[in-house]
């Protein structure tokens, strides 16, 4: 990333601050190493709650609390009381790549006048199910439309869409394996 200026606030990112933490992880690599963990609760049915009490930011840990529910509709047995699971992979994958975008804009000096990410995926519940093991269980193929409004030069977005398709987390995340570790702890009632 590179800046536009001290005292700039651009796409509500304050870029002079933005800049600061880019050199600093640039110039420790400790400062960049960043831990988040979320705790899921069973609350009946199809329902639970995860909870998000702290992250992990350069060794120091910061407290905060978010409840996010999830839910199934009732055609997948739930009582439709809030978004599904994959409606929240998918946010969350939205909310990942909005920031990249906002962030960096900023810091390319692109003013965004809006923002907004439609995404879109298709699952085949027998691999859900267990009816047939060749079906994954995930999706094969995730659809995404992102749209722009800015006075910036359509190179200069398209500059800024490829960057976000590099650095995103969550595109990483949805783009290539993760290394899953399992760990079941499991307790007699």
């Amino acid at each position: 990333m590179n800046g536009t200026g001290p005292g700039v606030n651009l796409n509500g990112i304050d870029v002079a601050a933005l800049n600061d933490f880019v050199e600093d992880v640039r110039d420790n690599d400790e400062k960049g190493i960043a831990a988040f963990k979320v705790k899921t609760e069973w609350k009946g049915q199809t329902r639970t709650v995860s909870t998000v009490s702290a992250y992990e930011l350069n060794g120091a840990t910061f407290n905060r609390h978010f409840e996010i529910p999830a839910d199934e509709p009732p055609e997948l047995l739930g009582s439709n009381t809030a978004a599904n699971p994959q409606e929240l992979l998918m946010a969350a994958l939205n909310a990942c790549m909005s920031v990249g975008y906002a962030a960096n804009a900023a810091a390319m000096g692109i003013k965004l006048d809006s923002l907004e990410i439609e995404t879109e995926g298709t699952l085949d519940l027998r691999g859900f199910l267990g009816l047939d093991p060749a079906i994954k269980p995930g999706y094969e193929v995730v659809h995404y439309t992102v749209r722009i409004k800015s006075n910036a030069p359509r190179e200069k977005v398209e500059e800024l869409h490829q960057l976000i398709m590099k650095t995103s987390p969550n595109f990483s995340n949805f783009a290539t394996s993760i290394r899953m570790v399992p760990n079941l702890v499991a307790e007699r009632a």
